[in-house]
């Protein structure tokens, strides 16, 4: 691979941001699975992702320079498969399944891998990191695996655009700061456990505006704990601008609702709405640009003295974090002898993040994952707010 051809980007700021929250508290990966029928060939899987992996370098990529000459380099290095045993993990939380602690590093590599999860439900699994890939990238090259798996040819993206450039094309204002202040959906920190945990339940039924009436059923639970404001992150893939664009990198930025007393679903899926008819996807805020040139020590330290305060205080950024995945088309994830029943993704998360509920819909049955920073989780608390949440959806 000659030095001109090589693939190459520019770390984000974005980027720099989950590769600080990676020391912070590891791993801060995409997990995303397709739960299904069928056996594994790993051969055939490892000639099937070195192929799809050659059309999409960006899943092969390792960090290099410094500050703000960092960037993205293709290490050439096909991303490993891994065959391992899941007999003992039903998938529905951390119990059972050391295997997804272990961290994708950005500077040694590897930043992407795949593993194939053998027991009674054969899972696939595909990891990347999240200073390399969002979900959406993160789908494109579990697509063109599973295309290859099928004797087809991978589409393949070398796209090298940013979020940046993106949102700076489309929208120069910045966002206005809103305040730090905001209550978590289940209660105050306890104790002094350090990590995060997760939950995975399956509802039977579909929802009409899922992600509206989810983001008014934790504002409830918050407010059963104190008064405060509830504001929800809700991540927008920036390719939506650009119907063409194929891409593996990180293109999502969030916008912000805040969910009042009165607020509806309807009432928040109008205010989403609104928002992205108006582009603020596209608004960054004022100094986010200057992240790319802060030593990775100082992010780092700075992140740390944030949960501290948060777990005194109670008090967050946000109240948490939401995504709805859509209906996944199951089809298209299915091939090398393996069929595609369920897929569902572990929410990537640190402790400065009360809360990140993900969603996602197929053939019936629409998915929730949960994901808590342990002070916030424990005495039944996670599972208390996903059946209060599950249960007060109204089926559409």
């Amino acid at each position: 691979m000659s030095e001109i051809q090589r693939y190459a980007r520019k770390l984000t700021y974005n980027e720099r941001m989950f590769i600080a929250g990676d020391e912070i508290c590891p791993p801060l990966i995409n997990q995303l699975f397709f739960d299904g029928e069928g056996s594994f060939d790993p051969e055939k899987w490892r000639d099937a992702v070195a192929r799809a992996s050659d059309a999409n370098p960006g899943s092969r990529l390792v960090l290099r320079g410094f500050l703000g000459l960092s960037r993205w380099v293709d290490s050439g290095v096909t991303p490993p498969v891994t065959e391992i045993d899941g007999g003992s993990w039903d998938a529905t939380g951390p119990d059972g399944a050391p295997f997804l602690q272990k961290r994708l590093m950005p500077a040694q590599g590897p930043t992407s891998e795949v593993i194939l999860i053998t027991g009674k439900t054969p899972r696939v699994g595909f990891r990347t990191h999240h200073a390399v890939m969002d979900g959406r990238g993160t789908l494109a090259w579990a697509e063109d695996i599973f295309r290859v798996l099928r004797g087809e040819d991978p589409i393949g993206s070398r796209s090298t655009v940013s979020d940046m450039e993106i949102a700076r094309s489309i929208r120069k204002e910045y966002r206005k700061p809103f305040p730090r202040d905001n209550i978590a959906p289940t209660g105050l920190p306890e104790g002094n456990e350090r990590g995060i945990t997760w939950k995975r339940i399956l509802i039977p039924g579909r929802f009409n505006n899922f992600l509206g009436q989810v983001a008014v059923l934790a504002a409830r639970e918050a407010w059963k704990h104190r008064e405060g404001p509830v504001r929800f992150g809700v991540p927008v893939d920036l390719r939506s601008h650009d119907k063409k664009l194929r891409s593996t990198g990180n293109l999502s930025i969030a916008i912000y609702v805040e969910v009042r007393p009165d607020s509806t679903p309807e009432s928040v899926a109008l205010d989403i709405k609104k928002q992205l008819d108006e582009k603020r996807d596209c608004m960054i805020d004022r100094w986010d640009p200057l992240i790319r040139h802060i030593p990775l020590k100082t992010l780092v330290k700075k992140g740390k003295s944030m949960i501290e305060h948060n777990t005194r205080t109670g008090r967050y950024g946000t109240s948490g974090l939401l995504t709805n995945m859509g209906k996944i088309p199951l089809g298209i994830f299915s091939g090398g002898g393996f069929t595609a029943r369920a897929m569902w993704g572990i929410p990537p998360s640190i402790e400065s993040t009360p809360f990140f509920l993900g969603t996602a819909t197929h053939e019936g049955t629409s998915e929730m994952i949960l994901t808590l920073p342990k002070v916030l989780a424990g005495n039944g608390r996670m599972d208390r707010v996903l059946e209060n949440i599950s249960r007060g959806l109204v089926p559409a």
